[in-house]
């Protein structure tokens, strides 16, 4: 198992977060990462690291209803 890191910038009023998580690979830690950023912070973006190396940064899908805004998906960039 390796060890991911999922951070989200300061976005003014909770302050920068980051969260620390064993996985079997990217892959793994790509869906883990998904399901732990829509718990955690309702907008903007995350970014995936694998140590020092940054893998992807994580946003929420732009929809313009209601519904979507309350959605937990994301996408990857």
């Amino acid at each position: 198992m390796s060890i991911y890191t999922l951070k989200f910038p300061d976005d003014g009023n909770a302050g920068a977060l980051r969260l620390d998580f064993d996985a079997e690979d990217a892959a793994e830690a790509l869906v883990s990462a998904h399901r732990q950023a829509g718990g955690l912070r309702s907008g903007g973006a995350a970014e995936l690291w694998q140590g020092a190396r940054k893998l992807c940064t994580i946003r929420r899908a732009p929809n313009s209803s209601d519904e979507a805004r309350r959605s937990t998906r994301f996408q990857t960039t």
